[in-house]
């Protein structure tokens, strides 16, 4: 169970502030999409505008890694001059390895946020760099699959 418990647990992604990234000494966030930073399938609101802006201005580089299709990754981060992945077969780390490598990204400066444990936190640690998990965003809209999987992951954060 331990597996799957992030090193850390914050409520929105804009708990990682300046002080958080500094204190934490990141420099790079692998990030899942949807339920993540946005609602599923929709685009960010102005709390993530904001937020991507403070990263670049702190010099953190903002990666989406996510499981959907790249046409949606691509729509997402156009708009915020951003870096995406999709299909990255998460919770398997070779996708997210490979991006950190041609990134040059490395471990001890770089974490994973997302909001489910079976594919952000679990491939954060197969990758072997820290994790963040946050409460999702818009679960009113989120597919039954992710519903589904939300009941196992809260029995799981019991045992914690």
């Amino acid at each position: 169970m331990k597996y799957f418990k992030p090193d850390f647990e914050l409520q929105h992604f804009s708990n990682i502030t300046e002080d958080w990234i500094k204190t934490n000494r990141v420099q790079t966030i692998f990030s899942d999409l949807d339920s993540t930073l946005a609602t599923h399938d929709l685009p960010g609101g102005n709390d993530l505008e904001a937020w991507i802006q403070m990263l670049k201005d702190q010099n953190v580089q903002l990666v989406i890694a996510s499981n959907n299709n790249q046409a949606r990754v691509d729509r997402f981060c156009k708009p915020y001059g951003i870096i995406g992945f999709g299909k990255c077969k998460k919770p398997s780390a070779s996708e997210i390895r490979k991006h950190m490598t041609n990134l040059g990204a490395k471990d001890e400066t770089t974490i994973f946020l997302g909001d489910q444990l079976f594919t952000d936190v679990w491939c954060g640690k197969n990758v072997g760099i820290r994790t963040v998990l946050v409460h999702p965003i818009g679960q009113e809209h989120e597919p039954i699959q992710i519903v589904i999987k939300r009941k196992i992951e809260s029995w799981i954060k019991k045992r914690w």
